[in-house]
């Protein structure tokens, strides 16, 4: 059995809406189980090279797609995002979090730890920790640089690799208009097809960002099943069931993860500023369908 230790609790007032137990995790947990991240090597980009690729692409995508705005919402999500980023393997990503407007039920996660999230999954999920475990997988492709791997492998298939790393430090256009020339970020994001492999890569690298966040990691069951209950044609689902494993073999290695982890007592799984988010979010007027690729 891998033992977990007590979680060591802060308290910082980062919101004054959120509970002073928000913070608390366990800085200290055993990881047998946590993936070991390993970079292939023909991406060679540095932390600030990453990070500059996911700003200028996050710039470009942001040109294409409608994003919500609303202090409520966007508070608490970079609360959530920034702690689950804050306990990853990889801190020192920027970790931004935006939500896009449409019904869509999805998310996505851009190089250097830039998320977005489509309302539609907001709207979809019922308690915290289902929401937690949903982000806290895409921290878990941030981490593992699961995205910017891809990226970089095309890059270097179409010869642009080192035009693009040459540019990604610089303040001009280059690399916005070979985006533009891959067919845009929409595209981009649209065609990069995680493996099985880097699928639980990321659902276990969250596992244990939510543990050491102090969220219950259950969360994520819960929203595999959640997610099981609409699988069919012409589903709600269907996005996110695209470009996933199914969600009972996800269920499968998580469920056994909790079997034969002990996790540390008083673990989160709702709050006020959940139930807070989606009373604003059901005040606001309907989404946009997604818009067809």
């Amino acid at each position: 059995m891998r033992k977990f230790n007590p979680p060591q609790l802060t308290r910082r007032n980062l919101l004054a809406t959120l509970p002073m137990t928000w913070l608390s995790g366990a800085s200290d947990v055993m990881t047998a189980a946590e993936p070991a991240v390993v970079i292939p090597p023909y991406n060679t980009l540095s932390e600030e090279e990453e990070i500059a690729l996911g700003r200028k692409f996050s710039a470009e995508y942001e040109k294409q797609v409608e994003i919500l705005h609303h202090p409520v919402i966007d508070s608490y999500l970079t609360t959530v995002v920034k702690t689950l980023g804050r306990y990853s393997r990889h801190p020192s990503w920027p970790y931004r979090v935006k939500v896009v407007n449409t019904r869509e039920i999805n998310a996505c996660t851009v190089p250097g730890g830039f998320i977005f999230v489509q309302r539609g999954l907001l709207e979809f999920i019922g308690e915290e920790s289902e929401l937690a475990g949903a982000l806290a997988h895409e921290v878990g492709h941030a981490v593992a640089r699961h995205g910017t791997n891809q990226m970089m492998l095309d890059f270097l298939a179409r010869n642009l690799y080192e035009t693009v790393k040459k540019n990604l430090l610089l303040n001009n256009t280059i690399v916005q208009r070979i985006i533009e020339q891959l067919g845009g970020p929409v595209v981009i994001l649209a065609q990069l097809k995680y493996t099985r492999e880097n699928e639980t890569e990321a659902d276990l690298l969250g596992f244990y960002e939510m543990v050491r966040a102090g969220w219950h990691p259950n969360g994520m069951v819960k929203f595999f099943n959640r997610i099981q209950k609409f699988e069919g044609p012409q589903s709600l689902v269907d996005e996110i069931l695209s470009d996933h494993p199914a969600s009972a073999e996800r269920t499968r290695v998580i469920t056994k993860e909790l079997q034969t982890a002990t996790l540390p007592p008083n673990l989160r799984e709702q709050s006020i500023s959940f139930k807070s988010m989606k009373a604003v979010l059901k005040s606001l007027p309907p989404a946009p369908p997604p818009s067809k690729r």
